[in-house]
This record gives C-alpha cells, sequence and structure tokens, in this order.
C-alpha cells in the first residue's frame, strides 16, 4: 500500500464533541442555584495516608468516590453532588475536579457554569482553583453562554495543570458544538494561575511526555509553548482550514523522546471525504518531514502504533464511498520514530483500531488483532468479555487496563494479558443506574507508593 487510499464520504458532525457527555438541550441538569454549591464533606471523608497501590478516583451522583486495589474498599472523599470530571496527578496525591452549578434567568432559560477544583486524596483541603465567574470572563462569555473546561492534563512529577476552556448554549446544541480555546496553567498547591494563550485562540493541546513543551493544534497550524509560557512557537506547521460548519482540528502524538510531534494536516474537503497529509515536525526549527499521504478519510480515524511504524485509518468500499468497507493498518515510510500514543482512549468517533502500550493492535470491542493484521477484519482472540458497548479504557500497564462500559455503565478493572495465556480477568469497581450517560471524564487512576 502507498499510503493513498480512496476512503468513504463523511457527513461531518460540527463542532467537537462534548467531554463530558451528552447534553440535554431544552431540559435543565441539576436544580438551578444561583452559583457554586459550598463544598461539603462528610465526616468520615479522609482516606488512610498509608494506602498503596493502583488508586480510581471516579465520579457517581456528582461526588467523588475513591477506590483501591489493594483494599478493595470505596470511600466518598467529596459529596457535594455537582462533580462532572475528575482527574488525578500522577503521584495519585492530588485529585482536580469540575464542579457544575446552573444559574436561572428566567422561565425557560438558564445557563451552566463550571469552577475547577482541587482535593487532597485523603479527602482534606478542598480548594477552589479557578472560580465560575472567573472562568466565564477569560473567555468573554455573554449572559446566556455556558461555560465548562474541555481538556484537563497534569504535568508530569507535579501538582500543576493545563486546561483549557469552552462556551456554549446549553439550550440549543450543547457542548456538541463547542469549541476549546485558551490555554492556562494552574498550581493546585501554591494556588497560582498563568494564561499561555489567552482566550479566542481555538486550540487543542498535547503534553510533551517530558513535560517540557505543549503542542499547539489549531484548526490552520500547529505550534509550540514551554510549559512556563516561554519561547512560543505559532505557526510551525500552516495550512488552510476546511470551509465547514464547525472547525475539523488535527489529530496528533509527540515521539517518546519530545523531540518531534507527528500530525494530520493539510486538509481538503472534496466532496467525498478529507485529504490530508501525516507530518513529522521538530520542535527544533527544522524542516517538517511527510510521512504519508491519505485520500478521502477523516483525521479522526487516524491512531499510530507506538514503534511509530505503522497507523491506521477507516476505509470506503469501492464502489459506494457512503458505505465503511473497515478500517486499515498501513506501514508508515519513513517510521516516526517511538510515539507516546495516548494511554486514555475514548470510543466516541470514527477511531476503531488502537494499539497497546506494549504494541498489540485491537479493535474498539477490544479484540485482539493478528501480529501482521492489515485490517481490523484480522482478529486472532478475544480478551475481555463485557456487556454493553465499550466508551473509555485507560491503560495501567502493558496488559492492565480500566474500562466503562456502556448500556450497562459499569467501571472494570481488566487483565487483557496478551503474552498468550487466554486470561480475561475482570473485577467490576462501580456501576452506574441505566439512565446516566457516563463519559470518560468520569474516572482517573493512579499507582501510589508509600
Amino acid at each position: 500500500m502507498n499510503g493513498k487510499v480512496l476512503l468513504l464520504k463523511f457527513v461531518l458532525i460540527a463542532g467537537v464533541l462534548s467531554a463530558t457527555g451528552c447534553s440535554n438541550a431544552g431540559t435543565p441538569g441539576p436544580s438551578p442555584t444561583p452559583g457554586s454549591v459550598a463544598t461539603v464533606l462528610p465526616s468520615s471523608a479522609a482516606a488512610p495516608s498509608n494506602e498503596s497501590g493502583l488508586t480510581v478516583a471516579f465520579v457517581k451522583d456528582g461526588n467523588i468516590q475513591l477506590w483501591n486495589e489493594s483494599t478493595g474498599q470505596i470511600q466518598t472523599i467529596v459529596n457535594t453532588g455537582d462533580v462532572i470530571a475528575v482527574t488525578m496527578s500522577d503521584d495519585g496525591q492530588v485529585i482536580a475536579f469540575l464542579r457544575r452549578s446552573v444559574v436561572q434567568l428566567a422561565a425557560g432559560e438558564w445557563f451552566e457554569q463550571s469552577a475547577l477544583w482541587a482535593v487532597d486524596r485523603n479527602g482534606g483541603n478542598p480548594r477552589e482553583l479557578v472560580s465560575a465567574e472567573s472562568l466565564r470572563q477569560r473567555l468573554n462569555a455573554t449572559e446566556r453562554d455556558s461555560t465548562n473546561v474541555p481538556q484537563m492534563e497534569w504535568i508530569p512529577g507535579t501538582h500543576r495543570l493545563l486546561f483549557s476552556g469552552w462556551k456554549y448554549i446549553v439550550i440549543a446544541e450543547g457542548e456538541s458544538h463547542a469549541v476549546p480555546e485558551g490555554l492556562y496553567l494552574v498550581d493546585a498547591d501554591a494556588l497560582t494561575d498563568l494564561a499561555l494563550i489567552s482566550s479566542g485562540n481555538n486550540l487543542q493541546f498535547v503534553l510533551s511526555p517530558d513535560g517540557g513543551q505543549v503542542a499547539l493544534i489549531s484548526p490552520n497550524s500547529l505550534g509550540f509553548i514551554n510549559v512556563d509560557g516561554s519561547n512560543l512557537r505559532s505557526d510551525i506547521l500552516t495550512f488552510s482550514s476546511l470551509l465547514l460548519p464547525g472547525p475539523v482540528f488535527p489529530t496528533g502524538v509527540w515521539t517518546r523522546d519530545s523531540q518531534a510531534f507527528v500530525v494530520t494536516a493539510s486538509f481538503e474537503n472534496t466532496g467525498t471525504g478529507i485529504n490530508f497529509t501525516v507530518w513529522r515536525v521538530p520542535v527544533d526549527g527544522s524542516a517538517p518531514e511527510t510521512l504519508a499521504e491519505i485520500l478521502g478519510s477523516e483525521p479522526g480515524s487516524i491512531t499510530f502504533s507506538p514503534d511509530g511504524k505503522h497507523m491506521a485509518f477507516v476505509q470506503s468500499t469501492d464502489t459506494q464511498p457512503s458505505e465503511i468497507y473497515g478500517w486499515l493498518i498501513t506501514p508508515i515510510t519513513p517510521a516516526a520514530g517511538p510515539l507516546a500514543i495516548p494511554t486514555k482512549i475514548e470510543f466516541e468517533g470514527f477511531a476503531n483500531l488502537h494499539w497497546s502500550p506494549t504494541g498489540e493492535a485491537f479493535t474498539e470491542n477490544l479484540r485482539r488483532l493478528c501480529p501482521d493484521a492489515t485490517s481490523d477484519s484480522n482478529v486472532c482472540d478475544v480478551r475481555i468479555y463485557f456487556d454493553g458497548t465499550l466508551a473509555a479504557l485507560q491503560w495501567i500497564d502493558g496488559n492492565r487496563i480500566l474500562f466503562l462500559t456502556r448500556n450497562p455503565s459499569v467501571l472494570f478493572l481488566g487483565k487483557m494479558d496478551f503474552t498468550g495465556n487466554m486470561d480475561g480477568t475482570t473485577i467490576p469497581i462501580i456501576a452506574w443506574p441505566l439512565e446516566d450517560r457516563v463519559s470518560s471524564k468520569s474516572f482517573t487512576m493512579a499507582k501510589v507508593s508509600q
């Protein structure tokens, strides 16, 4: 395969999918309140400080609960009833979370707003990092705009958190049409807050593996900035944006040595899909290198193997562009080099094939592909069985994962064991009612050592 293929015709969804699940336009979520609800912690909130091993935090009924693998016990550490998303620092000591409040404007008219908080792992020292009003101000939100944080990422080895914001009309399209803006850095210990990129700049961000730099991905350019806000390098790679109702963002991953970024760019809408180029862009200012060209595809379907030698993408039939034939795996020539592929994967969108950290390809239903697979039909075996559909997973190591199912929504600890032993062990951690739509933002984990 030469990397040039004809893929299916897509009807693109305008905007970006909600990071916290479906927004029910026209129906309020929580009961309207005049603003943020005061934090209330249960008297027994403090978790033992000597717990070690895998620790999982998750949101249920708007509260943060903590599960520890060594004890198998669940404790509630925040019980405000308004938490919608959670993320844990890599040392497991600090948990950042979003609290949503609803403000009633008039009969049948309201807006949502989120505030960014943090709490220690034992439930102590709850503190507001970014207030709802502060987020609204930096996003220049109008009275009718709702506001939220679509992306949060801890800088490795620190308690500093990168985040972006977005605004939307909740009684219209909701977050399905929201576009991320700006890039901010907050310190959960020092309680300092720094704007790296101001609002009004539409971008998604990817932190480098060494925690030193951030890739800034916009609909028409790729740039870099140091995590302290210095050395902004705008428009390292530029390309035309697509004239569509909502922006189409490139997809990209860092090389494992943090020296380059591999990205899909140079979009062209052909009417039967999007043509684009896969680039390897060095951070030192060297010329970008073309790795592959894809015709009639969708950038969100692209995934990469951890060794940087293969990529996967969706394919259409030759005679019916509107019908999916399958997902293909093709070599990248020249190879991109070892890549820092995502360890947390959301199964909403076009990406159907993925790789484990140790290099085994699998489908969105956790079916392992054969070693020399060229498409999603080359399934060798099934590693884990579950009811419903897969919503998200997070790799713990080479063969252990946390995964969230939907219909029903259950969070499992699972063992894939790609070494050859057919071990599909699963441990259910928590289940949600059938009517709850649970998103990937509802759980996080860390390995804790004492």
